[in-house]
């Protein structure tokens, strides 16, 4: 049997007579480990009690008052003696159930002998009926007590004895102010059971900070390197990754484990250069006119770079290549022509040039043709001789040309006329208009 054995101590006081039934041990109770420690003292003492009582003056015959406890049914027993200097107390169990393999017993001894130490006198003894499996006792309390065992603590690799009567390691550790926190590693595991030379081990994790990437957390490691903690938190490094402190620094408690992540990066970048405008002058255009002889093209800027980030931010940039690729001129011609204005009531008219020429007036009814005539009002165009409508001379004013002139208005050249040679024109009126207009020399602007 493994394990250091409980002592079991009765204090046997004065009292008045009580009636204690008599217990039959069930399998499960037999099988409580205490149970089995206290039989396994029970039966260490037996033959030193039965040696002490055939050599000590209880051998003699003797006998005197001895409190007998009976538990179970059957014979009566013989008194057993006891000395009032003696503590040692008789009882006899009867009817035991058979003990586990552990605790073997004799199925043909009935009596058990245990000593006592520190068992106050009992005011009376206490009968034992035969025929009733309920006695009378004077024992007051009955208590088991867990008798201290050494052990020894190996707490981050320094050991230490001490012995302690707590059950359980927990409480050995607590007894000792002993401390369990996160990632500490335990054996035996904290519920297991203490006995005589149990050996506790215990190994505190360090708390300590892992940065990766900018991202904080608090973590807890018994190993011993940084190169160690981080292959146990799963962070893997890449070939430029940098880590602070270096891989085989060693971990102290509240360490900073900084991962840095590093990239590197080949970037091409392309910027284009605007073509120059370049402006040729025309002096056969108006001024303030323009013309696109070539729309050019632009040019562009090629260039390579090598960037290295670490956490995602810009650390260095290097240039690798350049090349440049020249952009081509955008041609525009610019009008150089000075440029003519005349006020007119509808506002500014631009004009190529002008000529001085005498203005005569004309309706449809003064053009020779009855008004009966397909061709009556007709001009020389095909249009309707009304105001607006002038005859020229063709070598002069071409036909379709737009003249100004100031009096009369803005006009077409659409008509021409056996008298209108040179520099002469007819301006023309509607039949049921007045004309407004005396015959006379005027200056006549020929419009753009």
């Amino acid at each position: 049997m493994t394990g250091e054995p409980f002592r079991a101590r009765l204090y046997l006081k004065d009292a008045l007579p009580g009636r204690l039934e008599s217990v039959k041990p069930s399998p499960a109770l037999l099988v409580n480990p205490r149970r089995i420690l206290h039989l396994f003292l029970v039966l260490l003492v037996a033959g030193g009690v039965a040696l002490l009582f055939l050599l000590g003056p209880a051998g003699g015959g003797g006998q005197s008052a001895t409190p007998e406890l009976a538990i179970g049914q059957g014979p009566e027993l013989d008194g057993i003696s006891r000395d009032s200097d003696d503590e040692i107390i008789t009882i006899a169990a009867v009817d035991i159930e058979p003990m586990p393999e552990a605790v073997p017993i004799d199925s043909d001894d009935e009596i058990i002998t245990i000593a006592a130490v520190g068992i106050e006198p009992m005011s009376e003894a206490a009968p034992i009926d035969s025929d009733d499996e309920i006695i009378t006792t004077a024992a007051a309390s009955i208590e088991a007590t867990a008798q201290a065992v050494p052990v020894v603590l190996h707490e981050d690799g320094l050991s230490m004895s001490t012995v302690s009567a707590a059950y359980t390691v927990d409480e050995v550790l607590t007894e000792k102010g002993i401390a369990v926190g996160p990632g500490d590693y335990l054996f035996p595991s904290a519920g297991s059971l203490v006995t005589a030379g149990t050996h506790i081990y215990i190994y505190h994790a360090r708390e300590l900070f892992l940065a990766v990437g900018g991202d904080t957390t608090t973590i807890h490691s018994r190993k011993a390197t940084v190169a160690e903690v981080l292959d146990e938190a799963e962070v893997s490094l890449d070939t430029l990754d940098r880590v602070e402190p270096a891989l085989d620094a060693p971990v102290e408690d509240g360490l900073t484990i900084r991962v840095v992540r590093v990239r590197e990066e080949w970037e091409t970048v392309e910027e284009a250069i605007s073509c120059p405008v370049v402006y040729q002058d025309d002096p056969t255009m108006d001024m303030g006119r323009y013309l696109v002889l070539d729309w050019g093209a632009d040019g562009l800027i090629h260039r390579e770079y090598r960037a290295v980030y670490e956490d995602g931010q810009e650390i260095e940039r290097e240039l690798l290549s350049e090349w440049e690729q020249p952009p081509r001129d955008q041609l525009i011609a610019q009008g150089t022509k000075p440029v003519n204005f005349v006020e007119a009531p509808q506002g500014p008219l631009r004009y190529s040039h002008s000529l001085e020429m005498y203005a005569t007036w004309y309706r449809p009814a003064s053009c020779g043709r009855s008004p009966d005539s397909p061709w009556y009002g007709i001009a020389a165009t095909g249009v309707q001789v009304q105001r607006g409508i002038v005859a020229v001379d063709p070598y002069v004013i071409p036909l379709g040309t737009r003249v100004y002139v100031p009096g009369y208005g803005q006009a077409i050249a659409a008509d021409t006329g056996s008298a209108v040679i040179g520099n002469i024109i007819d301006l023309g009126f509607a039949d049921h208009e007045v004309p407004d207009w005396r015959s006379g020399w005027v200056t006549v602007y020929i419009l753009e």
